[in-house]
């Protein structure tokens, strides 16, 4: 099944959101993908392969982690992430660490040779996938024998209110989009811990283990909350809901949203949310 609905909205302005909001993103998204670094257990000189690798900030942070025998590739379907990637990239070479590269390419495709990873890793890269089945298993093919795949992804809506507050507080103002049919790909594409479970076993992965995460997500401790507003407006599925929107009736929207995130702000401390993930690993 195509993917290209992700790869217009990636190349179009997801993908630039993303880089003009990379700085607040990684401090309020890093944890999560960190404590899934954690789970790997990795040979010398190993070949790590990173799915949706973004702005290539935990590529790289992966790359400060491995000695310099090791090679991590970032794949990413985003043109525009991909050139801040290649940019961070140059500006952090100056201790030694792992090879890095990054690839532009969709990762249920087949771009790699049979068992060329020891690794596959992904933080929110693994859940757009339109067959994710057949994206596991291609991903799983290029994975060596007894190699290890771990990745973080979301689970429900309801237990994420850095996602559902804003929509809340839009949608006093905005009609609704269109329902998203369960598991269809986008954030929450991999909520379903046993429809992720079936997939994966389906895609030929042993030994699945699905644990629960639970994390307090912050950002902007040394801003004013009108200073970072400014950046958490445009940024989630509200954002996308009010740019396309009426202009008048959009502003009403953010002046819903300013009154709910206000709510999740503190001075001195930022906003803080409650997320809760799943951390997810299986093997070849």
């Amino acid at each position: 099944m195509n993917n290209q609905l992700q790869k217009d909205m990636w190349n179009g302005r997801a993908g630039a959101s993303w880089v003009r909001h990379n700085s607040l993103l990684e401090e309020l998204l890093s944890e999560p993908g960190r404590r899934c670094m954690e789970l790997f257990d990795l040979p010398s000189s190993a070949q790590v392969l990173d799915v949706g690798c973004g702005c290539g900030n935990q590529t790289l942070e992966w790359a400060s982690r491995l000695d310099p025998s090791c090679n991590i590739t970032g794949v990413d379907i985003s043109e525009p992430m991909l050139a801040l990637a290649e940019n961070l990239k140059s500006a952090n070479q100056s201790s030694p660490q792992a090879s890095v590269s990054f690839l532009l390419g969709d990762a249920s495709e087949a771009l790699f040779p049979e068992a060329s990873f020891d690794a596959i890793y992904s933080r929110f890269g693994v859940m757009f996938f339109a067959d994710p089945r057949a994206a596991f298993a291609q991903l799983r093919r290029a994975l060596k024998q007894n190699g290890q795949l771990g990745f973080v992804c979301w689970q429900s809506p309801a237990l994420n209110p850095f996602f559902t507050a804003p929509m809340q507080a839009a949608l006093t103002v905005l009609p609704p989009p269109p329902p998203a049919k369960p598991g269809a790909p986008g954030p929450f594409g991999l909520a379903d811990k046993e429809r992720t479970h079936r997939v994966l076993s389906e895609a030929g992965f042993g030994e699945v283990t699905i644990r629960p995460l639970q994390l307090e997500l912050s950002a902007g401790a040394e801003r004013t909350f009108d200073d970072l507003f400014q950046e958490l407006i445009q940024i989630g599925p509200a954002a996308a809901l009010i740019a396309e929107s009426d202009p008048v009736a959009g502003e009403q929207a953010k002046t819903e949203v300013y009154k709910t995130l206000r709510e999740f702000y503190s001075l001195g401390e930022g906003v803080r949310f409650e997320a809760n993930f799943w951390l997810i690993t299986a093997r070849n």
